[in-house]
């Protein structure tokens, strides 16, 4: 790659190097540990050793009262006195205990944390028939929401002071997608469980995101009769357009756009003319109208924008799904995995859900999330055909804001913890829009001011990265190294080291490079060769200049706000 200008020095701070403890009791007596004063409620558990290509664990699986399941593995050999609990993505409904996003991190590549995961609290699975029917229960709505990370870590604790003999030194949370949700829930809600936590592409705008959004994602390129509106072809054109003009906004030229927000489309860049010298290298007005649609994000016919921003300049190739260049499956990504050990998984967690225009979320995942999104679902809640894109449709979708969202900027009490968040977000990420985070980041310095923010908040927005991996920017990084360095030493990552991968990569690597699908598993994989590295510095510092962002309906819930508790009463979802 050429550079018009000079890319920041890679530097990478390490966490401390602390001494192994081995265990106290026998695995298998921890079967029979109570845990009901630690956690508040019963927990029925089941332990049993179990040996991996990084050593032996005391495997513990168990249900918190009344369905929430759990899975510890506590390392036998080389535990270095950490909790690390992994995040679900999707509506969760099976327990992931991989490590993500820390291929260069060696506590985790060697097996040295005590991992914990939990199902949120039902099992019900992506895809599958009746996948959101937990939402006809009000508690199995509370544990998703927010009630089985808080329980899953404090019964883990609880299994580390019996198994070690004494407790952990610090805890940490690692979660995309909705599991970036649940991370941001942790630091919220619950900001004594963890020292430090990694929230990536967090789902924290949950009602809006998995109610007009996703209808209009699917229904700006859609025609009456169902046939799309945009195509492969044109979609490579419009990106290609895109990085012709604003590549070297950033002074860098590489294919990517540090920041979209600086690249404003111009329809002329792309439009048919009458002498178009082929029909699929350009768009018609009708395929412009769906392209600026998609940029814009969910409006009413009044102009009401109900998100900060929509699909951003570089993110066109992902609109399709599969389309060129949309890199190897994420880690982390929305689906999750099942709880028994013999299940199998991609390498850098499951494929990417397929998104965008051509094979959006749309239908499928607004039948999917209405019984979730809505007290109350309705025929139209879950197509995108004729959906009301309205303020009135908007306040629907937030009655239960206090219940999933997780946008309370007050986060004074995670930072007096001692606390550290590490947000992330791929700029061509078409499944969560990225100006959320932008705007809670931006909100949280309002609220708390810049100075004090950068104290214990860092936001990095990676360019060309899609939904929590893949794309065709610098996809390839580690969240937990710089993590646990800024908890441990103090030392606040000044950015993360990013690599770019080939198309499609080590899709069908184990673990350990064996082939095949690998198990899930309480450790990391390394990293893959990069065809480059790149420092991604700490937004906003990639700004070339200050950017206003568009006015939007619900900037108003990005606000300190108690969090609310809810309750079941009389077989009802009630706020306490």
């Amino acid at each position: 790659m050429s550079h018009a200008r000079q890319l920041p020095e890679a530097r990478v701070d390490l966490p401390m190097d602390l001494p192994v403890v081995r265990p106290v009791v026998d695995c298998a007596s921890l079967a029979g540990l109570a845990l009901r004063d630690a956690v508040g409620v019963d927990v029925a558990l089941a332990a049993a050793p179990v040996s991996t290509p990084r050593g032996p664990f005391c495997h513990v699986t168990g249900v918190i009262a009344p369905a929430i399941h759990l899975e510890v593995d506590l390392p036998v050999e080389h535990w270095t006195q950490r909790l690390l609990e992994t995040g679900c993505g999707g509506l969760c409904g099976m327990i992931n205990a991989s490590i993500g996003n820390a291929g260069t991190c060696a506590p985790a590549l060697n097996g040295a944390f005590a991992v914990a995961a939990t199902d949120m609290g039902h099992e019900a699975q992506m895809g599958a028939p009746g996948e959101s029917n937990f939402a006809a229960d009000p508690q199995k709505r509370i544990d998703f929401a927010y009630r089985a990370n808080h329980l899953t870590a404090l019964a883990a604790k609880a299994l580390i002071r019996a198994y070690y003999g004494q407790p952990h030194r610090f805890a940490y949370f690692s979660g995309c997608s909705d599991g970036g949700r649940e991370a941001m829930m942790e630091a919220q809600r619950f900001p004594e469980d963890f020292d430090g936590i990694s929230a990536g592409a967090p789902a924290m705008y949950f009602q809006v995101q998995n109610s007009l959004n996703h209808a209009w994602t699917q229904a700006a390129n859609t025609r009456a009769d169902g046939s799309k509106i945009l195509q492969g072809a044109q979609l490579q054109s419009l990106h290609a357009a895109v990085i012709r003009h604003c590549d070297l906004l950033d002074g860098i030229k590489d294919g990517l756009l540090t920041d979209p927000r600086a690249c404003k489309v111009d329809p002329q860049w792309v439009l048919c003319s009458a002498h178009s010298a082929a029909a699929n290298a350009c768009l018609t007005p009708e395929q412009w109208t769906a392209a600026s649609k998609l940029y814009m994000g969910p409006t009413d016919t009044a102009g009401h924008h109900f998100l900060p921003g929509g699909w951003q300049p570089g993110s066109e190739l992902q609109w399709g799904g599969g389309m060129p260049g949309s890199g190897p499956p994420p880690q982390g990504s929305a689906t999750g995995h099942r709880r028994d050990r013999t299940t199998t998984d991609l390498p850098h967690g499951p494929p990417p859900q397929q998104q965008g225009p051509a094979h959006s979320p749309g239908t499928g995942m607004l039948a999917s999330m209405a019984p979730v999104v809505f007290p109350v679902a309705t025929p139209a809640d879950a197509t995108a055909a004729n959906y009301p894109f309205t303020v009135e449709q908007f306040h629907r979708a937030i009655q239960l804001h206090g219940l999933n969202d997780a946008t309370d900027t007050d986060l004074r009490p995670f930072a007096a913890h001692g606390g550290k968040l590490l947000m992330y977000h791929g700029w061509s990420d078409t499944s969560i829009a990225p100006m959320i985070s932008v705007a809670y980041f931006a909100a949280v310095q309002r609220d708390l001011g810049s100075d004090r923010v950068d104290q214990f908040l860092r936001l990095f927005m990676l360019p060309g990265m899609a939904h929590c991996g893949g794309g065709d920017g610098f996809q390839q990084f580690d969240t937990l190294t710089p993590l646990m360095a800024w908890v441990e030493h103090g030392r606040a990552p000044a950015s993360l080291i990013a690599g770019k991968l080939p198309p499609f990569a080590g899709m069908g690597a184990g673990p350990d490079g064996r082939g095949g699908r690998p198990q899930t598993a309480p450790y990391a994989r390394p990293d893959q060769p990069a065809l480059a590295t790149r420092a991604i510095l700490p937004f906003p510092h990639t700004a070339s200049q200050p950017l206003a962002m568009q006015p939007w309906i619900g900037a108003e819930l990005l606000a300190p706000a108690a969090p609310l508790r809810y309750r079941v009463e009389d077989g009802k979802l009630t706020q306490k």
